[in-house]
Order: structure tokens, then C-alpha cells, then sequence
């Protein structure tokens, strides 16, 4: 038991005692020696509530108060507030449990009856829950994420439990049980949203429909049930905020901090495969704050405050023990966020905020886990350390802003809500708002309520605020009144013309004449306007979609975010529809539209993987391209300059050199193109020379070969076209480009490294003997970056490795030179006579993660402590080994994460990251491991993975695309992709200078270079 927890009262005393019992409490024997990951040191005994009240700093002005406590709350983990005040607050006793059923967790009911801003009454609402991660209050009962559920519970008898259970939802996962449905908060459109995490696996099967994803924001209609994915992208997204537009922000962790999420959006993920033909977005952000952690964000609009301290984002950040702000911007149809400075600075390693509300008067109130485990890697490790005794609730308060008075809104009149949507404090205007829609849905209100609320929303003299939350109770319900829903649609404000058309969207089934005006809007001057209606155009009834989408791409002008979301919506209607939507790309408009350089090529690809059925269509279209025909019959080469024909050679390009494309499609495609090619190669200056040569090169057309292997050969041609023609060349499968790499890598002065280690990359389809030879001739000549992308290279095809493996046998190569995991990759491809090179060499090669990894980092932790290591020549090790996969101050390949920000905390996290690399893998980062029908046995991370393909970025960053069809095995790999063993790789002292260089927090060539905190214990030698 922690000796500083201060024992109050015989309930403090008595909960101690059952968690003691019940195997909860932890013992402290030498927990101080452990330093958690992201954490710089021990994290000491935990502080009593009043001693972290005290280390607690805010800005002048404010003070920060405490609410509630344990043992009245433990392990919180979600929380909202209630029309009376109320904080219902999840407990997690189970968490990290992977496994679902009952368990001990429970919600309780949190009430100060005496208003002094203390809790002095508590209910347990309900029990037998198992990390509940997300809770809300509204349509006539309590929601709750408690996965692989989401229930709706009822308190039908009014004794403040609860005794009726729903399964509204089921099929989260629970594979991360950091990574839950979580977050559960009321929408402008009265749907109920959530998040759920990157490593967490989910199937929804519901009414009808199945609903595979991972990080994603979906969304729940309280009356009918339904189930949305809304958007998807991410990390491990935990907290929802709507700012006065209704636009929906959301923390993430490990990649940027802040995301706009719309509708149908697909957005940046921090691992695992994306579908097929997304074309992702990105953050608001380019600033960062001090640790990417982050719990919980809320749009902070209360009058309790300041000005300045309003309208604006407050995130919990868990790592640095803080409320970090940020402050929105339009910009076009998303925002841009800029940093502020921090609300409050915990100054407490165990400070963990993980919810953040406006209360009832007003007042920021924030949730705190506290706990000395921030990662769920900890918590996994040692479960029975997860703390489970403590639990805060704190308020933020302006000098002597007052409590609010005892209040409940249910029991209010219409008007009175009415005229609660008139608050300067956004918590009464959301309840309020959200008791209206309900009493309109259920016909429990005045009949004078929904023609009222349409006055108010039109009412010029009315805050807008006022009148946008007055809307928002409006388009809850549904179907807005036809007359009111025109007039919307046609307001001066494009706030209230894009809320007019997603409401028509969430309805569906609009009246025609509102159908049209919805339509028209394609082309309103407000991108958020436009982007609403491109939501809408495969939402709603009686809109023709291919039309109207082909419409909003001439008005896309410069904004960031509108192409993607167009081809989100586009995409799935080519597969039926893309003839029509190649008759409008043809359209003068269109053809010089810039964004159809994105476009065209994408909408092209998904036609092409339909079958040979569209391959006419795609070629008549390639043709006109080719010509530069615009529609009047002329020849005015005004296709963007060509630009979108160019790309669209060169995506053709790639699906034929994958493989993807090739007999009749491939074929029909060829003979049409092959008049317009000619004419091409005719003009030694024409724009389209070098993509039309690539094309024509992989069905081996003379001219363009001719044309490729000069670009190939000549040292004046960019490193990026010469890259191109070695992949076309090789890709049709002449031979003879063997003889230009040799050419090349005999030359290593006339050529960068780069580009030397792409060509090799760049062989693995050409499945001739002779590579080897070329390869391991040149080997020696090679700087020690490019060496490790030949030997890759080598490994991917029986007969290169036996070559290899004869090198290394007569001592021309050191075994060294290859990895642990590129052995067990020759193992792969099943070749008897390999296997038995194999073993003859190395002998009998493990499976799983080295048994011997503890005892090499404790003899490495002492060596580190007694010998310097050099960061400048540990640069050096690091590009030739770890560059190939991963990225540190800006260099290297991002095949694994970035680890500029992740893995370097402590020196337990970077030895074990180093040396132990197979001990936690995210699901994101797993080998996957493909055997071809042809024999190539290739290893990397999978970005995309469908019925259509696989593709593998590998070591070194190329990305490979490898047919469904070609695939002979397909396994997902339990170890990590960076290899294990490397102090078989390395010197001793070649690893302290590695070690060393990844304790630096800027490269070693920056003079303001120093050691990370965590890891400031390691030696380092100054001088080159």
C-alpha cells in the first residue's frame, strides 16, 4: 500500500481494504526503481488530492478546485453531465482485460446537494460492466461503451438504477483495450458519435448491413438505431468536440494532435492498410505540443471566462500532465489550428486528464485517471500495476465565478428551453437543445415549439450562436418543414445554406424541389456549402450523383480538403457508372480543371480493376487525351498541359508492370492507344514522350523502348525518369537492362546512393539468375547505405540467395550481412537445397523473440554506464541498418514510425525497442510475409490489402503491388519487421555508438544537441 495515501474516514479505510483483497492494490517493493515509458524518471508515490492541488499552475486569475475524490471515484475513464448537473462517470477496475463478459467495473452518479462544488452524494447506476470507455445521457436513458457492445440503459422505476439493458450495437473489438469505443457525445444532429482506436479491429453487423473498420468516427440515431461510419483515419482518436459551425474535431495520439473530420472523409492513419483507392487527408496542425498523448478535447464557450480564453480547443495532453489549447481558423471547408499557451501544467507525473466539459456554471471541469502508467504497454506488462485506488475531479474557476443553482431541465417548459438557447454558458445551450429535439421526436412538445424555434433560427437581431443551436434542435428531428427548409437553403449565411443541405443529406428522402436546390448549391461560393453537397450527392433520393459530383469539380477552385472528399464519394459509383462519368471528364470544363490531374488517373484505375468491360471506354477516353482534341473538334492541347495525361500513363504503367493489368483489357487498351503513342514518339520534344514510352515499353513497342533505355543510359537524364525506365524495362522483362545496372553500379561516382540502392530495389520482378551475378560483382563497390538494399534484394528469390550464400561461405561477404530476419525470409520460400545452405551456416534458427534479450540489455545497461559511445559514428550505423525502415529527425525510410518522437523516453524503452524489438508490436507494424506463385518471397508492412492486392512497402521504402492472383502464401508475421539480434551485427562498440546517437535529441551535427532526459545517463564521446 502506498504509504503517503492519507486515510480520512473508515469508507476510505474500507475501500482500501476490499481492493487489497481483491489482488488490486500493487505492492510498492522496489516500484520505485521502474520508470514507465514516456516518463523521465520514477514517478515517486502518488500526491493526495490536496498536494496536487498545490503543484498545480493555471494563469493568473484562475484557481483550480477540487470536486471529487477517491474513494468516491477510482480509475475514471469517461464522464458527461446531466440536464440537473449530474457527472456520470465510468470506472475501470478491469482495464487493460482484453477478455469480454462481466466484470467489476461500474457507473456511478456524482451530485453536490449542497452547492459548495463538492460531490457529497454517490450512486452506482450500474455494475458487472468491463471497461466501460464512453458514456452519455438523453433519449430516456444512459448510453454506454462497453465494448464489444454499445447499451442503452434504463432506470425505469426511479430509484436511480439502473434495470433495463440494451444491446444496441455490438462487434467492437477488444484487441486494444486502450483503443475501445470511447468518447460517446451528442452531435449537432442529435446522432450519437463515437470513436474507436487504430489497433482495435471491429466488425458491425446491423440491420442488414456489415461494418468492417479500425479508427474510425461512427455514429448511432437514438430512435431508429441506425449505424454510420462517418469517417475514418487516425490513431487512437479519445474525445469529440463541435465548435459553434458544427464541425467535428478530435484528438490523436503518436501522429499530429488535431483533425477535422467530415463526412464520407478518409484521413491519415498511424498504421495498418488503407482500402483500396483512398486518397487521404491530413491534419489541421504543423505545431506540435510537448508529448503526443492525448485524452480528451473540448470547444470551451462560456462567458465565465475571459475572452481570451474562449472559443477554443482544450486537449488533454496524458504525457506532459497538461491542458493544451489550440485555436481555430477557416480555411476553405476545414479549419487550420495554431498552438496557445497551456491552461494548466499539472506538475505531476501521475496527472492523467482524460475527459475536459463546461460545467453548469460554467467552469471547465476536467476527469484525471491518475494513474503512473500513461501507456498501455505498461499497464499490459504489469497488469496488477495498473493503479486502482485513485480518481479526481477538478474544476477550473475564474476568481469567484459563483456555483450554479440547483436547476433540472427536464423539468422546464418549451419556452424555458427556448430561451435556453439563449445561455452564454454552451452547456445549458446543448442540454437544451437536446431536450427539445427529443420532446419534438416524441410529440411531447407544444405545438407552438416547432414554428418558434423556425422564427428564432431567422431572426437577424438573435445571436447566431443562439440561432445555430435553435437549427440544430430542428434538424434532430429529421424532416425539417418544407417552406422553412427552402428558406434555409437559400439564407445569406453558408452556415445556415450547409446545415439546409446536411440536413437534407441525414433525411434522405428531401422533397423534389428541396432536392433541387440542394443540387444547385454545387456551385454556391462557400466551400463548406460545397462540401456539404458532395456528402449529400450519394445520400439523398432523386440526385444524380455521377452528375453532380462531375459538377463539383469544376468548382473545387484551391481548396484542401474538396477533391478528396469528391473521390470519396465518387469512387464507389465508377464500378456502375463510370462510363457516364468519363463521358463528363471529356467535357471542356473538366478536361482543364486541375484537380482532374488527381482525379482522372484514380477514376481510371478503379474502371480498370472492374474488368475487361470498361477497358474501350478508358481507352476512347486515353485516345482524346493522347490528341489533345477539345470539344470542338480542335486540336488545342489544353489538357491541363498535358499533366493529367501524363499521370495517367504512368498509373497505367505501374498496373501493368504489377500485374495487374494484362490480357484482353490490356490488349483492347494497346491497340487503341497504339496510333496516338506513334504520333508521340514522332515529335522528339513532346510532352508525353517519356510517360507514353513508359507505357508502351511494358508491351515491348520498339519506339519506346528505344526511347526508355536512352533516357536509362544517359547520366543527364533526372535520377527519377531514369528510375522510371528501369522499372518499365524490367517490368517487360528485358534481360538485357542488366547490363545498364552493371554500368551504373560499376560507376558508384556518377550516381548518387540513392539512386543506386532504388535500382536494385527495382530487380526484384526481373526473376533471371544473372541478377545475382550482376548484384553481388558490384557489392563491394558499394558505400555501407546501399550494401543492405542489395542484400534485400538479394533474399527475395532462391537462386540469388544460393549465390549469396556461396559468397558468404568462402568469407567474399560477411555473414553479418544479413539478419536474423532475412534468414528466416530464406527459410520462406521453401527451396530444400536453401534451407539446407541455411542450416549448414547458421544452424537451427528460432521462431520467436530471442529468450537471451534480457540478459544482453542488462549487460549492455552496465557497459553504457561505464564506456562512452560516439553519436557521430552511431549515425552512420543507423543509416546503414535502421534507415532502411525508420525515421529520425527528418532522414530515413518511413516503413515503420517516425521514432524522432516515439521510443527513445527512458533507457528501458530504448533497449528494449533495440535489442527486443519483437516484445510489443503494434498491430499496425506486423510483418506480413508473401510467397508468390513465381517464387519471390518478399517481407514488409502492408498499406493496402483487399481483394484486389496486397501492397508491401518493404525495407528501404518501395512499395510493392503484388496481384491476388500471384500470391501463392500470405502470413502474417508475430515478429517485428526490424530485425533482432543486431549485437550480432554490430561490435560492442558500434552498438554504444548506435545507442548513443538515438539518445540525442537533435543530430549529433547540431551544436545545441543533447541528451534526452530519460536517457541522460548514457555516455557520450565528444569529437567526430
Amino acid at each position: 500500500m502506498n504509504c503517503c495515501f492519507r486515510l480520512r474516514s473508515p469508507a476510505v479505510l474500507g475501500t482500501l481494504l476490499v481492493l487489497a483483497f481483491s489482488g488490486l492494490v500493487t505492492p510498492a517493493i522496489g516500484a520505485e526503481e521502474f520508470i514507465p515509458r514516456r516518463q523521465e524518471k520514477p514517478p515517486g508515490p502518488p500526491l493526495s488530492p490536496e498536494e496536487a492541488l498545490q503543484k498545480m499552475s493555471v494563469p493568473e486569475g484562475f484557481s483550480v478546485e477540487l470536486v471529487a475524490a477517491e474513494p468516491q471515484l477510482v480509475n475514471p475513464v469517461s464522464m458527461t453531465i446531466d440536464e440537473r448537473g449530474r457527472f456520470w462517470v465510468t470506472e475501470s477496475l478491469e482495464y487493460p482485460r482484453r477478455a469480454p463478459g462481466p466484470g467489476r467495473d461500474r457507473i456511478k452518479v456524482l451530485e453536490d446537494t449542497d452547492g459548495d462544488g463538492r460531490v457529497d452524494k454517490t450512486t452506482i447506476f450500474a455494475d458487472g460492466l468491463n471497461i466501460p470507455s464512453g458514456i452519455a445521457v438523453g433519449y430516456g436513458g444512459v448510453w454506454v461503451a462497453n465494448a464489444p457492445d454499445i447499451l442503452f440503459m434504463q432506470d425505469t422505476d426511479g430509484d436511480g438504477v439502473a434495470d433495463t439493458r440494451e444491446v444496441v450495437v455490438t462487434g467492437f473489438g477488444r484487441d486494444d483495450t486502450h483503443e475501445l469505443p470511447n468518447s460517446l457525445t451528442w452531435g449537432p444532429d442529435g446522432w450519437l458519435y463515437g470513436l474507436n482506436g487504430v489497433f482495435n479491429p471491429s466488425h458491425i453487423k446491423h440491420q442488414g448491413k456489415e461494418h468492417h473498420f479500425t479508427c474510425a468516427l461512427f455514429r448511432i440515431h437514438p430512435r431508429t438505431r441506425a449505424f454510420e461510419v462517418f469517417a475514418e483515419g487516425t490513431s487512437n482518436p479519445w474525445g469529440i468536440a463541435w465548435d459553434p459551425e458544427g464541425s467535428a474535431f478530435v484528438s490523436a495520439c503518436v501522429i499530429d494532435h488535431l483533425w477535422h473530420l467530415v463526412e464520407t472523409g478518409y484521413y491519415h492513419r498511424q498504421g495498418g492498410p488503407y482500402p483500396p483507392y483512398t486518397w487521404k487527408m491530413e491534419s489541421i496542425v504543423e505545431h506540435k505540443h510537448q508529448l503526443a498523448a492525448y485524452c480528451g478535447i473540448h470547444y470551451f464557450d462560456s462567458d465565465a471566462y475571459p475572452e481570451p480564453y474562449r472559443d477554443k480547443l482544450y486537449m488533454g495532453n496524458v504525457h506532459a500532465g497538461a491542458i493544451n489549447v489550440d485555436k481555430l481558423q477557416r480555411d476553405g471547408a476545414t479549419y487550420f489550428g495554431t498552438t496557445e499557451e497551456d491552461f494548466l501544467q499539472a506538475n505531476d507525473v501521475w496527472f492523467m486528464p482524460v475527459v475536459q466539459k463546461t460545467g453548469p456554471d460554467g467552469c471547465l471541469y476536467v476527469l484525471d485517471w491518475y494513474d503512473r502508467f500513461h501507456c498501455y504497454q505498461d499497464a499490459n506488462r504489469d497488469p496488477a500495476g495498473v493503479d486502482r485506488l485513485h480518481g479526481r475531479l477538478y474544476r477550473i474557476r475564474y476568481q469567484d465565478t459563483p456555483r450554479a443553482p440547483r436547476f433540472d431541465l427536464a423539468e422546464e417548459t418549451d419556452a424555458q428551453l427556448v430561451e435556453r438557447l439563449h445561455s452564454p454558458n454552451v452547456y445549458f445551450r446543448d442540454l437544451a437543445q437536446r431536450l427539445l429535439a427529443e420532446r419534438l421526436l416524441a410529440e411531447r412538445d407544444s405545438s407552438e415549439t416547432r414554428p418558434q424555434l423556425e422564427r428564432l433560427v431567422m431572426d437577424a437581431s438573435v445571436a447566431r450562436k443562439t440561432r445555430m443551436h435553435a437549427l440544430w434542435s430542428l434538424v434532430s428531428t429529421g424532416r425539417l418543414e418544407e417552406l422553412f427548409h427552402a428558406a434555409l437553403l437559400r439564407h445569406t449565411d453558408p452556415g445556415y445554406r450547409a446545415w439546409g443541405v446536411r440536413a437534407a443529406g441525414n433525411f434522405r428522402n428531401p422533397s423534389p424541389a428541396v432536392t433541387r436546390q440542394v443540387a444547385a448549391l454545387v456551385a454556391d461560393p462557400s466551400a463548406d456549402v460545397r462540401l456539404q453537397v458532395v456528402i449529400a450527392a450519394n445520400k439523398i433520393e432523386g440526385l444524380d450523383a455521377i452528375a453532380l459530383l462531375g459538377d463539383a469539380l469544376t468548382h473545387v477552385g484551391d481548396d484542401k480538403i474538396l477533391p478528396n472528399v469528391i473521390w470519396q464519394n465518387l469512387y464507389p459509383l465508377l464500378d456502375s457508372q463510370g462510363d457516364r462519368f468519363l463521358e463528363q471528364a471529356r467535357r471542356e470544363e473538366l478536361r482543364q480543371a486541375a484537380v482532374m490531374r488527381e482525379i482522372l488517373p484514380r477514376a481510371i484505375e478503379r474502371l480498370l480493376d472492374g474488368g475487361e468491360k470498361n477497358a474501350s471506354t478508358v481507352a476512347a477516353l486515353l485516345t482524346a487525351m493522347l490528341a489533345g482534341e477539345a470539344t470542338d473538334g480542335t486540336t488545342a492541347r489544353a489538357m491541363t498541359d498535358f499533366g493529367t495525361a501524363a499521370e495517367t500513363l504512368r498509373m497505367l504503367t505501374a498496373k501493368i508492370q504489377s500485374g495487374e493489368l494484362g490480357g484482353p483489357g490490356l490488349e483492347s487498351l494497346r491497340k487503341e492507344l497504339r496510333p496516338e503513342l506513334e504520333k508521340v514518339f514522332a515529335e522528339a520534344d513532346h510532352p508525353l514522350l517519356i510517360p507514353a514510352a513508359l507505357l508502351a515499353t511494358t508491351w515491348s513497342d520498339p519506339a519506346g523502348v528505344a526511347a526508355v533505355r536512352a533516357r536509362l543510359a544517359s547520366t543527364e537524364s533526372p535520377a527519377a525518369v531514369r528510375l522510371e525506365a528501369l522499372e518499365a524495362l524490367v517490368a517487360a522483362g528485358h534481360g538485357s537492362v542488366l547490363e545498364e545496372v552493371d554500368a551504373i553500379l560499376s560507376r558508384p561516382r556518377q550516381s548518387s546512393p540513392e539512386f543506386r540502392g532504388a535500382a536494385l530495389a527495382a530487380l526484384g520482378r526481373l526473376a533471371l539468375p544473372q541478377v545475382a551475378e550482376v548484384v553481388l560483382r558490384n557489392y563491394s563497390l558499394q558505400e555501407p547505405a546501399v550494401q543492405p538494399k542489395a542484400i534485400e534484394l538479394l533474399t527475395q528469390r532462391a537462386s540469388w540467395s544460393k549465390a549469396l550464400l556461396e559468397r558468404i561461405g568462402r568469407d567474399e561477404i560477411p555473414a553479418t550481412a544479413l539478419h536474423v530476419n532475412q534468414v528466416r525470409q530464406l527459410l520462406a520460400a521453401g527451396d530444400p537445397e536453401l534451407a539446407e545452405m541455411v542450416r549448414s551456416r547458421w544452424g537451427s534458427i528460432r521462431s520467436g523473440r530471442n529468450p537471451e534479450a534480457d540478459q544482453l540489455i542488462a549487460e549492455i545497461r552496465v557497459q553504457l554506464g561505464q564506456q562512452a559511445g560516439n553519436p557521430h559514428r552511431g549515425q552512420a550505423v543507423f543509416t546503414k541498418l535502421c534507415a532502411q525502415c525508420h525515421k529520425i529527425h527528418g532522414q530515413g525510410q518511413e516503413v515503420g514510425p517516425d521514432i524522432t518522437l516515439i521510443g527513445r523516453t527512458t533507457l528501458d524503452q530504448l533497449l528494449s525497442n533495440v535489442l527486443d524489438p519483437s516484445l510489443v508490436i503494434g498491430v499496425g507494424y506486423q510483418q506480413t510475409n508473401v510467397l508468390t506463385v513465381d517464387g519471390r518471397v518478399l517481407s514488409g508492412i502492408a498499406v493496402e490489402s483487399n481483394p484486389q492486392r496486397v501492397v508491401l512497402k518493404l525495407q528501404g521504402g518501395k512499395t510493392e503491388t503484388i496481384p491476388r492472383d500471384e500470391i501463392e502464401q500470405e502470413r502474417l508475421s508475430e515478429l517485428s519487421m526490424m530485425p533482432e539480434e543486431l549485437e550480432k551485427q554490430l561490435s560492442r562498440q558500434e552498438l554504444l555508438d548506435l545507442l548513443t546517437f538515438l539518445a540525442l535529441d537533435k543530430p549529433p551535427s547540431d551544436p545545441n544537441a543533447k541528451s534526452l532526459p530519460g536517457v541522460a545517463e548514457i555516455k557520450v564521446e565528444a569529437g567526430r
